[in-house]
C-alpha cells in the first residue's frame, strides 16, 4: 500500500487521540525505540497481524507488526506515528518525544 492510501486512510478513520486523558508510558530510551515494548502494545491493542503505520503523510506502510516495529524505530522523531489495523479497531500513537499509547474501540 502506498503512503498516499495509507494518509488518506489515516485522516478519515484515526480518531482525535485526546492526549490528556490517556496514560503514555515510556518507550525510547538511550539505545532507541523498545521495540519489545511496542510490540506489546501493537499485541494489546491491535487485534490483526499487518497493521498500517503513518509517520507523516509522505511516510507510511501496511505491514505485519513486527515489519511495522522495525519500521517506526528507524523513523522515529520524524513525525507522531500512527499504527492501526485496517478496520480501524484498535490505535496506537508514538509521540515525538518517545512517550506512546494505545486504546481500541472494543
Amino acid at each position: 500500500m502506498n503512503p498516499r492510501r495509507v494518509h488518506e486512510l489515516m485522516r478519515h478513520h484515526f480518531p482525535p487521540v485526546d492526549a490528556a486523558s490517556r496514560e503514555w508510558i515510556h518507550i525510547v530510551g538511550p539505545e532507541g525505540l523498545r521495540k519489545q515494548e511496542l510490540l506489546y502494545l501493537l499485541d494489546k491493542y491491535l487485534p490483526a497481524e499487518r497493521v498500517l503505520v503513518e509517520v507523516h503523510r509522505k511516510l507510511g506502510d501496511y505491514l505485519s507488526k513486527n515489519e511495522a516495529a522495525v519500521f517506526s524505530a528507524a523513523h522515529w522523531g520524524e513525525g507522531e506515528i500512527h499504527l492501526a489495523d485496517r478496520d480501524f479497531r484498535g490505535f496506537v500513537v508514538i509521540g515525538h518525544n518517545g512517550v506512546a499509547i494505545g486504546w481500541s474501540n472494543a
